[in-house]
C-alpha cells in the first residue's frame, strides 16, 4: 500500500468504508468512472472480517439483484409467519450478503486502482475557499469531492421527533439436526420475552445445518451481549436443538426521524445514515443506499456538481410515509409493549407481499388504509393525538378557540365570567406561577442546600426592592416594569421563532402595548391606581395586520394563529386578554425552555416548584392584605386586579434575571 501523500489534493475522498460508500464505488466501476482517479479511503477499520449482514428484497428483474448477483451469498423465496407457516414471497426474493464479501470485493479494486487506504477516524469534514477537506490524525487532507459516510450526529428531539435504536445480537449456528425448509427466513418471530422494548428472533437458514439466528430489540436501551444470551440460547435449543455458535454478529443502528447535524459543504456529498437512508421505523438502508448511489452515479455522469447531487438528499423525508414512520417510532419508544401486537397483526393479516411494498414506499394511499385497518387502532389514535399537541400551530389553535368561545358567550356575562376567571385562576396555578419557581434550578439543575439560602434571599431581597420601589415611586416603577415585561416576553417568544434579540424586544413592546392599548379604559383604571399613571395611546386592533402579514410571508403557522387570537382577544375584558398570554402563550413557552434546560419531565420540574409556588401565593394573600391601595380583594372589581399586577412585577424581577442567564447560556 503507498505511503500516504498529504501535501496531495485526491479526486475523490471516501470519509468511512461501509455499505453505502462500498455500493457507490462498485457503482462508479461498473460505469467506468474511476479510471486515473486519485482516491483515498479513511476509515478506523481495517473492513476485513465479516461484521455485518446486508439483506434487502427485490424482484429478480430489479437492477439491485443484476449488479449484486455476484455478491449475494444467500436467498430465501419463503417466509416463516408466526402463526401463519410458510408463506411465498414471489414475485420477490430476500436477499442475503455477508460484509467480508462486499468488502473483499472492494480490496480487490483498491490493489487494481493502487488506491490509498488510510486507517483512522475522520475527525472533521469542511470545506473553505481552496475547496473541501477532512482531518484525519491531526492532518488536513484535501479532495475534489469528499463523501461523507461517517456515523451521523442526531440533533436533540424536538416536539414530534423520535430516537431509538435497532439493536441486535446475533449467533451463527450449526446444528445437529437438519433445519426444515431452509429455503424459509424468518423475519419476526415474537416467541421470545419483551423486556420492556420490542423484541423478536431473526433466523436465516444457510444450508440444512447452519443459519443466522439473532435476537433484536427496537427500544431506547440498547441490546447487549450478555442480556441476549440467555434468551438465545433458550430459541435455538427449542427450535433447533443442540448446536455450535460459529460466529457472533452485535450491530446498532439508529431509528430516528430527528435532524441530523449536518452542513452543507462545497464539495462533500452525504451518504448512508448521514443522508437519512436508514427508514426510521424498520432500520432497513441496504436497498436505499444502493439506490442513492444509483442516482448519484447518474448524476456524476451527467457532470452534476456536489451540490447539486445534496441539494434533494441531504434532508430529512417528509410525506405520508415519513408521518407513518413517526407515528410507530412514537409507539415503540413510549408504549414499547404494544409493538408486538402491532407487528403480529400486520404480518398476519396483510399479505407478505403488501407489507414489503408498504416498507419500500411504494404502496397507494389506498393500500394504506386496507394495511392501518388490519391494525389495532388505539396506538396509533394515541401517538396521533400526541403528535397534533406537540405540533407548533396546536396550543395558539386552541387559544384561537377559546377567545371566540368567550367572545361568543358575551362581554360581561356570567358563563363568560364563570369560564373566564376559573380558566385564568387555574392556568395561574398550574403553570402561570409556578413557571417562576423554579429559578432556583437554572444554574444547577437540582437543589443544592449550600446555594439554596443565598439564592432565595437575594431573590426575596430583589422582590421586596421593586415593592419598595412601587412605594415610593409608582411611576417609575411602573415603567420599569412595563420595559422588563417587554424585554422577558419578547426574548420567550423570539426563541419560540427564530427572532433576532432586537427583533425579539420590538415584538415585546408592541406586544405588551397592543394588549394593553386595545383596552385602555381597563388598563388606565389599573395604571392610575397603581402606579398614578395615564397611558396616552390607544390602540386600534387593526395595527396587529402587518405583523399578520409578515408572518404568513414567512410561513410561521404558530406565529400567524398567535396573531390572529391576540386580535381576536381585543374583543375581551383585559385581564382575559392578558392572561390568555401570560398563561396560553408566556408561561407554557417559558415552562418548556426550562424543561428543555433541565432534562426532566413537567411532573418533576412541578412538584420541584410545588414549595416555592405555595410560598409565592402566601406572600400574594398577605400582600394583598397589607397593601395601602387593598380595599379586600375583588374579582369582579378590575381595579383590585392592580395589586396583583404590583406582585407580579415584583416577584417577575428576580425571575426575568434568571431566564436572562438561561437564554444566555443557550444562546452561547
Amino acid at each position: 500500500m503507498p505511503e500516504i501523500a498529504l501535501s496531495k489534493t485526491y479526486d475523490y475522498i471516501f470519509a468511512g468504508y461501509g455499505a453505502a460508500a462500498s455500493l457507490l464505488i462498485l457503482q462508479l466501476h461498473h460505469k467506468n468512472l474511476l479510471d486515473k482517479l486519485n482516491i483515498l479511503i479513511v476509515d478506523p477499520e481495517r473492513k476485513n472480517k465479516n461484521d455485518k449482514t446486508f439483506c434487502f428484497w427485490a424482484n429478480k428483474d430489479e437492477d439491485i439483484v443484476k449488479d449484486l448477483k455476484h455478491l449475494i451469498k444467500h436467498s430465501w423465496s419463503n417466509v416463516l409467519i408466526q402463526n401463519a407457516g410458510n408463506t411465498p414471497l414471489a414475485p420477490l426474493t430476500y436477499h442475503h450478503i455477508s460484509s467480508i464479501d462486499l468488502y473483499d470485493e472492494l480490496l480487490k479494486l483498491e490493489k487494481s486502482y493502487n488506491w490509498d487506504r488510510l486507517i483512522s477516524a475522520v475527525d472533521k469534514v469542511s470545506s473553505d475557499e481552496n475547496g473541501a477537506f477532512i482531518i484525519a490524525k491531526g492532518e488536513i487532507l484535501r479532495g475534489k469531492k469528499i463523501f461523507d459516510s461517517r456515523t451521523p450526529i442526531y440533533e436533540k428531539t424536538k416536539a414530534g421527533e423520535t430516537h431509538i435504536f435497532q439493536s441486535f445480537v446475533g449467533w451463527e449456528i450449526e446444528t445437529n439436526r437438519l433445519i426444515e425448509n431452509p429455503d424459509t427466513c424468518r423475519l419476526m418471530d415474537f416467541d421470545v420475552e419483551q423486556k420492556g422494548s420490542t423484541q423478536f428472533m431473526y433466523v436465516l437458514p444457510f444450508s440444512p445445518t447452519t443459519a443466522l439466528v439473532e435476537l433484536t430489540r427496537f427500544g431506547s436501551e440498547i441490546l447487549c451481549e450478555t442480556a441476549a444470551e440467555k434468551q438465545l440460547q433458550d430459541y435455538i435449543h427449542k427450535h433447533f436443538g443442540e448446536f455450535k455458535k460459529q460466529a457472533i454478529e452485535i450491530g446498532c443502528i439508529p431509528m430516528s426521524n430527528a435532524e441530523i447535524r449536518n452542513d452543507t459543504l462545497k464539495d462533500v456529498v452525504l451518504l448512508g445514515a448521514r443522508n437519512y437512508k436508514v427508514k426510521p421505523s424498520t432500520g432497513y438502508a441496504f436497498k436505499n443506499m444502493y439506490h442513492h448511489a444509483s442516482e448519484l452515479v447518474n448524476s456524476i455522469s451527467n457532470l452534476k456538481t456536489p451540490k447539486e447531487l445534496n441539494v434533494e438528499h441531504a434532508k430529512a423525508p417528509t410525506g405520508r410515509f415519513a408521518f407513518y414512520d413517526s407515528l410507530l417510532l412514537h409507539i415503540l419508544k413510549n408504549k414499547p409493549q404494544n409493538g408486538k401486537i402491532i407487528f403480529q397483526d400486520l404480518l398476519k393479516g396483510v399479505e407478505i407481499n403488501t407489507v414489503l411494498r408498504f416498507l419500500d414506499e411504494k404502496t397507494s394511499f389506498s393500500e394504506d388504509l386496507k394495511i392501518f385497518a388490519k391494525l389495532p387502532w388505539s396506538p396509533f389514535l394515541s401517538a396521533l393525538f400526541y403528535k397534533i399537541t406537540q405540533m407548533s400551530w396546536f396550543r395558539p389553535f386552541i387559544l384561537m378557540l377559546l377567545c371566540l368561545l368567550l367572545i361568543f358567550l358575551g362581554k360581561g356575562t356570567f358563563l363568560q365570567s364563570i369560564i373566564g376567571y376559573g380558566l385564568l385562576i387555574t392556568g395561574l396555578i398550574t403553570v402561570g406561577i409556578p413557571h417562576g419557581a423554579v429559578d432556583h434550578l437554572i444554574e444547577t439543575g437540582k437543589w443544592d442546600s449550600k446555594k439554596a439560602p443565598r439564592f432565595i434571599l437575594t431573590y426575596l431581597l430583589q422582590a421586596a426592592a421593586m415593592a419598595f420601589l412601587w412605594y415610593l415611586l409608582p411611576e417609575l416603577a411602573i415603567i420599569i416594569f412595563l420595559v422588563y415585561s417587554s424585554w422577558h416576553f419578547g426574548q420567550a417568544d423570539g426563541k419560540q421563532w427564530g427572532f433576532s434579540p432586537v427583533l425579539s424586544f420590538i415584538w415585546g413592546v408592541f406586544l405588551l402595548f397592543y394588549i394593553l392599548g386595545t383596552h385602555m379604559k381597563e388598563t388606565n383604571s389599573i395604571t392610575s391606581i397603581i402606579g398614578h399613571l395615564t397611558l396616552p395611546i390607544a390602540f386600534p386592533s387593526w395595527v396587529i395586520i402587518p405583523w399578520i402579514i409578515w408572518s404568513i410571508i414567512r410561513k410561521q403557522a404558530s406565529f400567524s394563529l398567535t396573531l390572529i387570537w391576540l386580535f381576536l382577544s381585543s374583543q375581551l375584558p383585559l385581564l382575559f386578554a392578558f392572561g390568555i398570554y401570560f398563561i396560553g402563550q408566556h408561561s407554557i413557552t417559558s415552562w418548556k425552555h426550562i424543561s428543555a434546560h433541565l432534562k426532566l419531565s413537567n411532573r418533576k420540574i412541578w412538584l420541584q416548584s410545588l414549595p416555592f409556588h405555595t410560598g409565592a401565593w402566601i406572600i400574594l394573600m398577605l400582600f394583598i392584605y397589607f397593601y395601602p391601595a387593598s380595599k379586600g380583594f375583588n374579582v369582579q372589581d378590575t381595579s383590585q386586579w392592580g395589586i396583583f399586577f404590583i406582585f407580579i412585577a415584583c416577584i417577575s424581577l428576580p425571575h426575568v434575571i434568571s431566564m436572562q442567564s438561561l437564554y444566555t447560556k443557550k444562546s452561547d
